[in-house]
């Protein structure tokens, strides 16, 4: 009879931490401060009359995250890159930068690239965050990056490109679009463990335009860390004067401090692939993507 009350009682408790609601918002306290680290790496395959044609993107930055100031509709944060490193590689252009390490002989193009990112590292620029982790503004990147293409305006034609190229990255829309990217993945209300909710979302990365219809779901909750699972439907427009769209799929993970409301973790790999047509020719294109951040609390103060 005991085995048959605890097996129930058993039974009742998974039950009830099953059922168990949890509210998951984007609520950091005042004063906090975070260090983020992403990495963005794109490659692309174009198939052009039977020849293929790769285009390779990476993307590694450390930037600090300052809470400045926090109601219950929205929290403004100042944002600074600290570390940037870049590449950009083709047939037909290949530039580089590392804010860490100068690059040993570089090309013209890595010169303008290195003036252009000089203009963009510890410049702060404020974001204000919606508690489901939608921007609701950017101020103060846009005139850091017209710095950028200022300097690049004299270095010719590739060097207007890449200005362009940064412009479409690090804009304030589009710096819109990253962010929101790891931080626009709070359910709307509460939730129960394997829940789902959905959003949407946009993302740049060297001229190539990702849509995001994303579904998330709950399926875990230990301690303070919640482990949430990502599947996104993608189109992308790959831009640069391509007709046609590609279609594709996004699965990963995010792991979120549910006391601060912080995503801690987010890793997501992307894969789409279809055909597009340049000036009147057919192109055959697969993109595979991946995408990394990363968190760390280095200083919180208590006012």
């Amino acid at each position: 009879m005991k085995k048959f009350l605890f097996a129930g009682l058993f039974l009742l408790s998974g039950l009830a931490v099953g059922s168990e609601q949890i509210e998951l918002s984007f609520n950091p306290i005042k004063d906090a401060k975070y260090i983020y680290r992403m990495e963005m790496i794109q490659n692309v395959k174009n198939n052009i009359l039977g020849q293929n044609v790769p285009l390779k993107t990476e993307l590694k930055a450390m930037y600090l995250m300052e809470i400045m100031d926090k109601t219950a509709h929205e929290t403004q944060a100042q944002i600074t890159f600290r570390e940037v490193t870049y590449l950009l590689s083709s047939s037909m252009v290949r530039a580089r930068y590392n804010s860490r390490n100068p690059l040993k002989n570089p090309t013209k193009m890595d010169k303008t690239f290195d003036k252009m990112f000089d203009k963009l590292i510890d410049r702060p620029f404020m974001v204000t965050i919606a508690p489901d982790g939608s921007i609701n503004s950017v101020t103060g990147l846009d005139d850091i990056v017209e710095d950028m293409l200022h300097v690049a305006a004299t270095d010719g034609q590739m060097a207007a490109l890449a200005g362009a190229t940064m412009k479409r990255q690090f804009g304030g829309a589009a710096m819109k679009n990253t962010l929101e990217q790891s931080l626009k993945i709070y359910p709307a209300s509460t939730v129960r463990m394997g829940e789902t909710w959905n959003s949407e979302a946009a993302m740049t990365l060297a001229n190539v335009n990702t849509d995001f219809k994303t579904t998330y779901t709950l399926n875990a909750v230990e301690k303070d860390r919640a482990v949430i699972a990502i599947e996104s439907d993608i189109q992308v427009s790959p831009g640069l004067g391509m007709e046609g769209k590609l279609a594709g799929t996004q699965t990963g993970t995010v792991i979120i401090d549910t006391s601060a409301g912080v995503p801690l973790t987010v890793d997501v790999s992307q894969k789409a692939g279809g055909s597009v047509v340049v000036q009147g020719i057919n192109v055959q294109m697969e993109l595979i993507g991946r995408i990394k951040t990363s968190l760390e609390t280095i200083e919180v103060l208590h006012m």
